[in-house]
């Protein structure tokens, strides 16, 4: 009874922190931590683009990968990163390098993964961050994997959503009807047209098409008169014919003449 007695004195004059207090200590251990990673990603993005220019390996960014993921993964770090601008970061890892390189798969495949479960990226944080031209540099560019431009692509249209109020469900989409009378008539007017271009098609030569020769025998009643620039033609034949001969004879002869002086 007297240690009772003693003890509770002692609990009522312990006074406990403000919850507010903690929580206030807490976040601010968040932000420091997330800007302390921030410098550092900007940092190693940095040094990986002088490594480049260099012509030497560029493993800074990859170095601190599985700190960053540690980070981005955790839920409770939201506002914290959106605070600090982590994702600025994040822009400057994916971005090429100066030899226009894409950054290492590795950053790739654990980057767009865990940005499409970050629900509080809105256009406000994509403008501060400049991520969002970053991503949709992905959907376009050939050299991408298909796995990491399928998400480059999700998250183009997830981020574009709110932009031009499209809604994500799909009962809130507006499928048109098209009015009965309307079709019939124009499924009269395609089967007329069809059927003036079936006919169309009959007995016309394509052009430009390719078709197998065939031998045409032609009959005459009045043989063609030979042409003059022919018969000048075979003269000319004749006479060059003729000269050669000649040239020839007389090298035979002068070759004879030299073999008996000789």
């Amino acid at each position: 009874m007297q240690f009772d007695a003693i003890l509770k004195p002692k609990k009522a004059n312990r006074q406990k922190k403000p919850k507010k207090d903690d929580e206030e200590i807490l976040d601010r251990f968040a932000d420091e931590e997330v800007s302390r990673l921030r410098e550092a990603m900007l940092g190693a993005a940095a040094d990986d683009e002088q490594a480049n220019r260099d012509k030497l390996p560029a493993t800074n960014k990859l170095k601190l990968l599985p700190q960053v993921m540690e980070v981005l993964r955790k839920q409770s770090l939201s506002q914290s990163i959106m605070d600090n601008n982590l994702l600025e970061g994040v822009r400057r890892w994916l971005e090429p390098l100066p030899d226009r390189s894409l950054p290492a798969l590795n950053i790739q495949r654990d980057f767009f993964p865990i940005l499409k479960r970050m629900e509080f990226i809105d256009s406000a944080v994509l403008k501060e961050s400049g991520l969002g031209r970053v991503v949709l540099f992905y959907t376009k560019c050939k050299r991408v994997t298909s796995d990491v431009q399928r998400l480059a692509n999700e998250l183009v249209s997830t981020w574009s959503r709110p932009i031009i109020k499209r809604s994500a469900s799909y009962r809130d989409r507006i499928v048109p009807i098209a009015e009965e009378d309307g079709t019939e008539r124009t499924n009269e007017r395609l089967n007329a047209i069809l059927a003036r271009a079936k006919e169309g098609e009959k007995n016309r030569i394509r052009k430009n098409a390719v078709m197998i020769p065939q031998k045409d025998i032609g009959t005459y009643t009045v043989a063609p008169r030979t042409s003059a620039s022919v018969i000048k033609g075979n003269t000319s034949v004749e006479t060059d014919t003729v000269r050669r001969k000649v040239n020839a004879e007389r090298l035979r002869t002068l070759s004879r003449k030299m073999a008996t002086r000789t």
